[in-house]
């Protein structure tokens, strides 16, 4: 089936919201040398590991390469006591050294869980001048992840592409967590007989369900993740925001989703879908 890659009926919403899209993996401006100022080689950096332990090397350079330097940087981390560095807010330049590297480290991470540790560069380091495009602030973002085993497969039924087109997903469980498992691609699953849509479809992110015990106050039985890659567009989850458009309800072994779909970060139209599986 040949798809024209278009939403199917979906009504453009008035949020009246900006929201930033989120940072793409090692994403950053090019730092051009014109002083003796100290610059990130990236914005942002982020990975993902089974393991519970990670060291991560993130370059650091000047712009010039003589003499000695010694600059000093902040760190702010979500959980201290997973998450450090080597250098301990201090990176040394030997004369002629025009690149560096800190460590991160993560310890002793829990399963399921995303650290962050930002890096800043105090004002006397970083670069004086706007127009060397240099960069004072990093965010380097490290997510553990579960241990999956197989799920077998669920029927999944699309209303953001078609109308209500359906087909047999992939899932993974959770090793750690029975109420969480993951849907294997379902765009391409569905849409992907089609090279043209096969192309299309092929990076798009894997659905994460996490099921509750009991619904919650508004009664939805569960959540997906967000900001999550469908095509061109993302997948919006935001049900404390907009409880009329995200919801999560639950018939049984039948799942009813909502979502909103965004273009280019922003949740502009009314999407959702189904899927059956016996957990």
């Amino acid at each position: 089936m040949k798809i024209t890659k278009y939403l199917f009926g979906l009504a453009l919403l008035a949020l009246g919201m900006s929201m930033t899209s989120c940072d793409k993996e090692n994403e950053g401006a090019i730092y051009t040398p014109a002083s003796n100022n100290v610059s990130w080689e990236q914005k942002s950096y982020s990975t993902k590991t089974a393991e519970e332990t990670i060291e991560v090397p993130i370059m650091i350079s000047r712009a010039t390469k003589s003499g000695d330097l010694t600059v000093n940087y902040t760190v702010e981390a979500s959980d201290p006591e997973v998450l450090s560095d080597d250098h301990n807010g201090k990176v040394t330049f030997a004369d002629g050294q025009g690149m560096a590297s800190v460590t991160v480290k993560a310890a002793n991470m829990a399963k399921g869980e995303t650290y962050t540790y930002v890096m800043t560069l105090d004002d006397a380091s970083a670069a004086a001048d706007e127009n060397l495009n240099a960069i004072k602030t990093i965010t380097i973002r490290i997510e553990s992840d579960y241990t999956w085993l197989d799920g077998g497969t669920c029927k999944f039924y699309d209303f953001n592409f078609g109308d209500g087109v359906e087909g047999e997903v992939e899932v993974l469980k959770a090793q750690e967590n029975p109420n969480i498992i993951k849907l294997l691609n379902p765009f391409l699953a569905l849409y992907g007989e089609n090279p043209e849509d096969a192309e299309y479809f092929k990076d798009c992110d894997d659905i994460i369900v996490t099921f509750y015990d009991a619904p919650d106050s508004a009664g939805n039985w569960g959540e997906i993740g967000t900001g999550l890659v469908m095509g061109d567009y993302t997948i919006e989850y935001l049900p404390s925001r907009y409880p009329n458009y995200c919801y999560f309800h639950a018939d049984g072994n039948y799942y009813t989703v909502g979502h909103l779909i965004g273009v280019d970060g922003e949740p502009t139209y009314v999407g959702g879908f189904n899927f059956e599986y016996e957990r």
